[in-house]
């Protein structure tokens, strides 16, 4: 059935029933307790169209808040036609339970608008939309008119009744009880806010689906404020349109509600099954038994049978068309595809997949071969940068290991002996900055603390003492190895008389200072300035250096 045949049905059975309640209340009969059952049969009706209004929210409305706007709508109606129907149960003898539920309809007045302003706020907004906290506070306004109402027998300022006649029923009638500044207050509030809600959604609408509906809730929003503005003045029309303003009003804001949802004004999940119809997959939407619902335009007709066995596991068929399925909820969904181009694909894979066996493995090979050239490649060029940087010590350290053989002397041989150990201690630290340069450009201090721990180590063989002191957490490594540079020349210099140093390290704003106080008889003013370090004498002899990083960074 078209969308367009299911709301023609849909809207001729509301009218059938609106048009039934509305004979109901015009039927006389002499039964009275068949009179009784028709008295009670009309809000009952009413009271199922809303029910059934507020069930059809949860298929037709996406948005989770406009849903539950929506439904709370329809809910205060039902409560709405709910205290009208007990209203007219109560008996002359109880006025102030009749004055009471008489009061009680305004609790849905206030609120059904309220709410309506809410909904509009959230048109047009993300599914995970929350309003503003502020935003709650038009509640007050509400709440705050329905305690007026319900407390009008202590001040009657929403309704005014003769002097002395509040208890009798005879005073609730039309024309006898009057009107205080509290009601005009009530009415300004239902309209305003109904009419603001309908301004925001007209606004926010980006497109109105149905233009011959556009007008239609401004038009029953007229209906409406006339029919009020008649009851209030009590004219005619009001009960030639209808005297049961309850059951009016009520349909009247449901007409408002649903002519904007069908002109699109209100976004709806509607307009899909067209659709799918005219999608070009090969779908189909089926419900729980394997029933088809849904069809696309390029799909053949799947029977229940073999709904329910693809719905457990894809069907092939001979000509690569493979059916599968999923559950849904109420249904499930089967869909097919062709499958036969990537079959033959496969199998021109499969007939290929032996040929090229062999020539992966070859393949494999030559990578292997050229991974281990370029990594054996990177570790000469590793080597040579490491024989590079400390050839001058490689030839020194040979030189002393030559010396050392052909030195007989006991106690000079013990002395050539701590130059090669100091020597040795450099170039193997020395290496590993170079190494760990080649992974980081800056790396923790600890890594340069290791080197100076290593050649005060070595310098004990020449009863040397030295200490240090650092105030970094990391270095660059361009850094470490021009400072390890400067103290290995400066060792290698004054190692005949050398017999103590201090090192310091630290940052001075964005440098790198470092400090030496040696204490030896060599004039260490030539090394400092190969490395344009300052170097000076004290005193006492001690040298005093200090050479300074431009650059250097802590991070």
């Amino acid at each position: 059935m078209s969308e367009k045949k299911k709301f023609t049905l849909y809207a001729g059975s509301v009218a059938l029933c609106v048009c039934t309640a509305v004979l109901l209340h015009y039927v006389s009969v002499a039964d009275p307790y068949l009179e009784s059952a028709c008295r009670l049969l009309r809000p009952f009706i009413y009271i199922g169209l809303y029910v059934v209004w507020a069930i059809s929210f949860r298929k037709r409305i996406i948005q989770k808040e406009i849903r539950r706007c929506l439904t709370a709508i329809a809910a205060m109606m039902i409560f709405w036609m709910f205290i009208r129907m007990c209203k007219f149960e109560i008996s002359d003898e109880m006025p102030t339970a009749w004055r009471y539920a008489w009061y009680f309809y305004y609790i849905p007045m206030l609120l059904i608008p309220t709410v309506s302003l809410y909904l509009a706020f959230y048109i047009r907004q993300p599914e995970g939309y929350k309003l503003p906290k502020r935003r709650w506070l038009l509640f007050l306004p509400a709440l705050f008119l329905i305690g007026i109402v319900l407390t009008n027998d202590m001040h009657q300022l929403v309704f005014t009744f003769p002097k002395g006649k509040l208890g009798e029923v005879s005073s609730y009638k039309t024309g006898v009880y009057g009107y205080g500044r509290g009601y005009y207050i009530v009415v300004a509030w239902e309209l305003g806010c109904a009419l603001a809600a309908l301004l925001i959604i007209l606004l926010r609408c980006r497109k109105i689906k149905n233009k011959k509906m556009g007008w239609l809730p401004f038009a029953a929003y007229g209906v409406a404020a006339a029919y009020s503005i008649a009851y209030y003045l009590d004219l005619p029309f009001w009960k030639i349109v209808s005297k049961d303003m309850t059951a009016t009003l009520c349909l009247l804001f449901a007409l408002i509600i649903e002519s904007c949802i069908q002109s699109g004004l209100i976004p709806s999940n509607t307009g899909y099954a067209q659709l799918f119809a005219a999608s070009t997959i090969s779908a189909q939407i089926t419900d729980q038994n394997g029933k088809c619902i849904y069809q696309s335009q390029g799909s053949e007709y799947i029977a229940p049978k073999i709904a329910k066995q693809v719905i457990q596991r894809p069907v092939m068929s001979e000509n690569g068309i493979r059916l599968s399925g999923k559950p849904i909820w109420g249904g499930y969904v089967l869909w097919k595809e062709n499958l036969s181009e990537l079959q033959e694909i496969l199998k021109e894979l499969e007939d290929r997949k032996e040929e090229l066996k062999d020539a992966n493995l070859i393949e494999e090979e030559n990578l292997r071969t050229k991974k281990q050239v370029e990594k054996l490649s990177v570790q000469n060029q590793l080597y040579d940068k490491i024989q590079k940087q400390t050839a001058r010590q490689s030839t020194l350290l040979a030189k002393f290991m030559e010396a050392y053989a052909m030195e007989e002397n006991e106690k000079e041989r013990k002395k050539i002996l701590g130059k090669i150990v100091v020597i040795g201690a450099y170039i193997k630290r020395r290496s590993n900055l170079i190494l760990i340069a080649e992974q980081s450009e800056v790396f923790p201090i600890r890594e340069l603390e290791l080197c100076f721990r290593e050649t005060i180590r070595s310098l004990e063989w020449n009863h040397v003492e030295a200490a240090f002191v650092t105030s970094l957490d990391e270095i660059r490594s361009e850094d470490a190895m021009q400072i390890y540079d400067f103290l290995e020349a400066v060792i290698e210099e004054s190692l005949e008389d050398l017999s103590a140093f201090t090192l310091n390290l630290k940052r001075r704003d964005e440098e790198i200072l470092m400090s030496l106080s040696v204490e030896c008889k060599t004039n260490l003013q030539k090394v400092s300035g190969r490395y344009q370090a300052y170097a000076e004498q004290d005193f006492d002899g001690a040298w005093l250096l200090s050479l300074v990083l431009k650059g250097g960074h802590d991070e």
